[in-house]
């Protein structure tokens, strides 16, 4: 991915609106329904920690605040504005400007990501799921329990060109073949979008034949 590109066009966006979603490319809002599904499996009653892959404005820190009460939290973003205004209003949280996926280095026990690849980074298609994958499959390797990232569906009648629309049989079957026979695909709380869950722990139970409890 060209990351330099990617972070231009936020940068670009954020000097023309300010601490806004429209900086985000989310001018409709509905943050709340999406967090709600990207956090719907930490199971947590003690402390834990969480990456916040494309922080963005942060606001997924402040949501879980509200939910959660014992968490660590760290917010990174390619946008270094994005990261100077976060670290900023939020005292409790660390946000770390990166340039390239390849930095998260650090296990987590969840990772978030919301609306990473809702813009078309590439010319093609093709090229920006080999993106999806790539990214995907390295934090999956830094996860100690899920890995949930967020979607638009192409299963919509119109399609910006600017925007990136995943299938969802394509990107279930690139993470149950790749990844994780564990899985699930939630599509029931938005029309347009959705969220992929990958779970690290898809031992089956014997001789029962179900999958361990999530812990």
């Amino acid at each position: 991915m060209d990351f330099e590109k990617v972070s231009q066009i936020y940068q670009e966006a954020y000097n023309q609106h300010g601490y806004s979603l429209n900086s985000i490319f989310i001018p409709k809002g509905r943050q709340k329904e999406r967090f709600d599904v990207l956090t719907q499996q930490i199971k947590d009653v003690e402390s834990f920690n969480v990456l916040d892959f494309g922080c963005g404005l942060g606001q997924l820190f402040t949501y879980m605040q509200h939910k959660f009460s014992d968490f660590s939290y760290v917010g990174v973003d390619i946008v270094p504005q994005f990261v100077a205004e976060n670290t900023i209003r939020y005292e409790k949280a660390n946000f770390l400007h990166i340039k390239d996926y390849k930095e998260i280095v650090t296990k987590y026990d969840y990772i978030i990501s919301a609306g990473v690849f809702n813009l078309l980074y590439k010319d093609s298609k093709i090229e920006q799921f080999n993106i999806v994958q790539e990214t995907l499959t390295h934090l999956f390797a830094q996860t100690n329990k899920v890995l949930s990232v967020d979607f638009m569906t192409d299963q919509v009648d119109f399609q910006q060109s600017t925007a990136y629309h995943q299938n969802p049989t394509q990107i279930y079957e690139f993470a149950t073949q790749k990844l994780s026979k564990r899985v699930i695909i939630d599509q029931s709380y938005m029309p347009y979008e959705f969220t992929i869950h990958i779970f690290k722990d898809d031992t089956v139970l014997r001789p029962d034949n179900i999958y361990y409890p999530l812990s």
